[in-house]
């Protein structure tokens, strides 16, 4: 599979969200969003319907990540959110998620440890790729 049009695709959203949002990422960060944007361009059911059962079935860090992956599309882009939970559910158990993936590595993965720390930011920053509706956004 030639993966090479959905990094360009991701990497002109993540800048765009950059610029709208006038916050801007180091470069881990930064590549860390393309490429989660770019693993996740044809998936049909992502984020998953419940994203808080997922952890049940989690067993491995790429399971972990891809939970807190979709928390963060979720928090950013208010899709597939559920109702009866509160504001910061998303970015908590996103949190996890990634705490998660990284302590399932040996040594434990640094990067995914920082997204669980950053995770606020990253939401923040990929806020930018909604079209805005009102002149205060």
């Amino acid at each position: 599979m030639n993966w090479q049009p959905y990094i360009r695709a991701s990497w002109e959203i993540v800048m765009e969200c950059e610029s709208r949002s006038q916050l801007f990422l180091d470069e881990e960060l930064e590549a860390y969003l393309v490429h989660m944007m770019a693993r996740n361009f044809r998936q049909r059911n992502f984020p998953p319907e419940i994203v808080c059962l997922e952890f049940s079935r989690a067993r491995t860090s790429n399971d972990f990540r891809q939970i807190g992956d979709s928390c963060l599309m979720v928090d950013a882009w208010d899709i597939r959110r559920a109702k009866l939970v509160g504001r910061d559910y998303y970015e908590k158990l996103g949190q996890a998620a990634y705490v998660y993936a990284a302590s399932a590595t040996r040594p434990m993965d640094q990067l995914l440890h920082r997204i669980a720390r950053e995770f606020g930011l990253l939401s923040r920053v990929l806020r930018g790729a909604k079209p805005c509706v009102s002149a205060g956004c």
